[in-house]
């Protein structure tokens, strides 16, 4: 295999380097590992041998990274075949020739032991700090088992990490884009892409948590996983989250999304497809401690918007649905900041008779409106509280429309813990099941509440305005 050294003479200014949204030019050979210095950044070429390519592509983020930040390697088409790489500190760029032409996959048995004596999990390529662009390739893992070591499963297939079992990285963060990625798995790997504080075994009390920001874009991801998740994004102390964006969302096929037991997050949920058979929830929000995990403080009010997604889901078992919103850390930590949630604009289809369609737990504030819901199920939306200390209170249905949706038990529940909530329009018609204190339903229940439903959605809407906006 030979690797080519390639330099890349860019009249374009950092910023655009760094987005990796115009690294198109023309690239003319220098040599084979002939390192000459560029005026602005260079690309290595890697081609694939078809045996093993660890080396070789280790070896190119090595001289990447030596050239200084903004350096792409850049991979041709062809099926590269890889053991565990973990780089450190990488800014800059790793790019294919586009999804089905460059393809990374593993080698016949990977050596996962290395990895695991370090206490860290099993990422096939894993990216420690920096601030990384992957984009334009296909990492799809073989059938089977991927290893006759410690464990026969690969962790994730791309993973980001701020801290890990053996280092952190600067400042404990980093920054990834990955854009027209598609992951395959056959099974024997548990997650797609990870983005998490990397510790294979750990106590959760004593597990350190970094930051985290990350965008995914024009990917596509295609289980079944092991533990379902095409992508899962958790353990994060701050950070921004951005998950398809317009006219750049991902499909996830038979696989879930999580964002999971973070502390201060800003997410954004955008114009992304989620199709699956026996899921627990394709999309999965939960902001929220796991167990006796460490105590963080918050350091500002986490924001989530959850918007103009498609979801066509079916067979899920009890309790499953399609989209799962909880803001937990409100049940260990009364004086936050609630989590401010907006569900917007989404197209949510259930089928065969599945549990629910939505379910909101804990939630202060939030506002659900103009979603179309279809199919049938058990119940449409439910809200409600997980301790009887909290109130799941003061949020806003506005506009969402359920007439091609039946529900078998209510449309709307509000359960035990509700109060002051809300709901105005939809064609929800008199399936509302209401076991909570104060809310007001527009149009059957004359509920004698002081609080006029008008300023209630004023209110509302007005709080929700300007921090949905700093998200798009």
């Amino acid at each position: 295999m030979k690797t080519l050294v390639k330099f890349l003479f860019v009249a374009l200014c950092a910023s655009l380097l760094f987005s990796c949204a115009k690294d198109e030019a023309l690239l003319e050979n220098e040599g084979e590992m002939t390192l000459k210095k560029a005026s602005k950044a260079f690309v290595i070429e890697v081609v694939p041998n078809g045996v093993d390519d660890t080396e070789n592509l280790k070896n190119a983020f090595t001289d990447a990274m030596a050239a200084g930040d903004g350096s792409v390697v850049q991979l041709t088409e062809g099926e590269f075949f890889i053991d565990l790489i973990e780089v450190f500190e990488f800014h800059g760029t790793l790019k294919g020739a586009g999804k089905g032409k460059t393809i990374i996959s593993t080698i016949p048995d990977v050596n996962v032991d290395d990895v695991l004596i370090q206490n860290m999990n099993t990422v096939l390529l894993s990216f420690v700090g920096g601030d990384i662009c992957v984009r334009d390739l296909t990492i799809h893992t073989h059938p089977g088992k991927q290893s006759t070591g410690m464990q026969g499963a690969l962790h994730g297939q791309l993973g980001f990490f701020p801290i890990t079992a053996h280092s952190s990285a600067h400042d404990e963060h980093i920054k990834a884009t990955v854009n027209k990625v598609e992951f395959i798995t056959q099974g024997w790997v548990r997650n797609g892409l990870l983005a998490e504080s990397n510790f294979w075994h750990v106590e959760a009390e004593t597990k350190p948590l970094g930051d985290i920001d990350i965008t995914v874009i024009n990917c596509s991801f295609s289980g079944p996983y092991w533990w379902g998740y095409g992508a899962l994004i958790e353990d994060i102390r701050e950070g921004i989250v951005v998950v398809g964006a317009k006219g750049s969302g991902n499909v996830f096929n038979n696989c879930d999304l999580g964002i999971w037991h973070n502390v201060s997050v800003k997410a954004s949920v955008y114009g992304n497809q989620f199709t699956g058979i026996n899921r627990w929830f394709p999309l999965q929000i939960v902001n929220g401690t796991w167990g006796t995990q460490v105590k963080l403080e918050q350091i500002f009010q986490s924001i989530c918007n959850i918007e103009k997604n498609t979801f066509h889901v079916s067979g899920l078992n009890d309790p499953g649905g399609a989209i799962i919103v909880n803001d937990r850390r409100r049940i260990e930590y009364e004086n936050e900041i609630p989590m401010l949630v907006q569900v917007k604009g989404n197209k949510i289809h259930t089928e065969e008779n599945m549990f629910t369609a939505m379910g909101c737990l804990n939630l202060s504030g939030a506002v659900i409106r103009n979603n179309k819901f279809s199919g049938e199920a058990q119940y449409g939306v439910r809200l409600f509280s997980q301790s009887a200390e909290l109130y799941s209170d003061n949020g806003l249905l506005l506009g969402n429309n359920f007439s091609n949706s039946e529900y078998s038990i209510t449309t709307v529940l509000l359960g035990n813990g509700t109060r002051n909530w809300t709901i105005v329009g939809g064609n929800i018609g008199e399936l509302v099941a209401d076991y909570g204190e104060n809310n007001l339903i527009s149009g059957f229940n004359n509920n004698t509440s002081d609080v006029p439903f008008g300023q209630t959605i004023v209110d509302n809407l007005k709080e929700m305005k300007s921090p949905m906006h700093d998200l798009k």
